[in-house]
């Protein structure tokens, strides 16, 4: 199966366009609120293809506390969190979300479609000067996740359309041919494939000056593999002021080529957590 490069977007009707009818808004309600249970989640396997027989590509709901567009096929995130938000990484996103005070900062690196930005921002949004920054290189997830973000003009979401890398440039990044969440940067070394499309890239520290961040209170990376290119010249090179207080990273040491637990070590972080996808970085003050 060969992937087209373009995937399909739209971000020029109203939202409410896919607003589903009242029936199948009340059965994503029950959905979501089952418990994430044995039996909870094979009631919502079953419930869930029930709803996706009346359902188009894309389905406009609030989410979060947001408005949001979200589509139904190829991106495993996005069905997840439409249909059953609590079984996606919930227990990580609490703990980003307890961050919130007044000044905090979240950075949100392959944010997808934007589900832990703003599931962060529904409490971010209760204190002043909250800010997060959500970083995607694919130009149409980029374009969702920019739709999202302009239905909700009350939550400090800033966007950024690229990648996290070890040098500024241009990287190729490799799209996932059954799920839009398992697009990765092709690492050294690696071929092109015909579902690649370049991307511009720059450093974590570069991002933090472009958003003119003094500070950071949380970060969440789910680049695919890709981890120790964003991580090691920001542990090596960051200020401590700079140096978040939690990195929720997906577990991808089989992929790893350096320990990056012990780089972040040296940088005084310990691996407080270990979730279902995810590791917990934490570092006292």
């Amino acid at each position: 199966m060969t992937v087209p490069r373009s995937i399909y977007v739209d971000d020029n009707t109203e939202f409410g366009t896919y607003a589903p009818r009242p029936a199948i808004t009340a059965l994503i309600d029950r959905i979501r609120r089952l418990p994430t249970s044995w039996m909870g989640t094979r009631l919502m396997y079953a419930l869930r293809r029930l709803a996706r027989l009346w359902t188009g590509d894309c389905v406009d709901s609030e989410l979060f506390g947001a408005r949001m567009r979200l589509y139904c096929n190829g991106n495993a995130s996005e069905k997840k969190a439409l249909f059953a938000p609590q079984f996606f990484d919930q227990e990580d996103r609490r703990a980003l979300s307890a961050l919130a005070a007044p000044g905090a900062v979240f950075l949100d690196i392959g944010a997808n479609v934007g589900l832990y930005s703003f599931s962060t921002a529904e409490q971010f949004k209760r204190y002043p000067n909250t800010r997060i920054v959500a970083v995607e290189p694919h130009p149409d997830i980029h374009r969702r996740l920019a739709f999202n973000r302009k239905q909700n003009p009350d939550l400090a979401i800033d966007l950024f359309q690229g990648g996290i890398a070890d040098k500024a440039g241009s990287l190729e990044l490799l799209t996932g041919q059954y799920n839009l969440g398992e697009t990765r940067m092709l690492k050294t070394g690696e071929e092109s494939a015909a579902q690649t499309i370049t991307v511009p890239v720059i450093t974590l520290l570069d991002l933090a000056a472009r958003f003119d961040l003094d500070h950071i209170d949380g970060m969440k990376i789910d680049v695919e593999g890709f981890e120790e290119a964003v991580l090691l010249p920001f542990f090596a090179d960051a200020p401590d002021a700079l140096l978040p207080r939690l990195i929720v990273i997906e577990d991808n040491r089989d992929q790893w080529n350096a320990d990056l637990i012990s780089a972040a070590a040296q940088r005084g972080y310990a691996l407080t957590n270990q979730t279902r996808m995810n590791l917990w970085l934490t570092r006292s003050p």
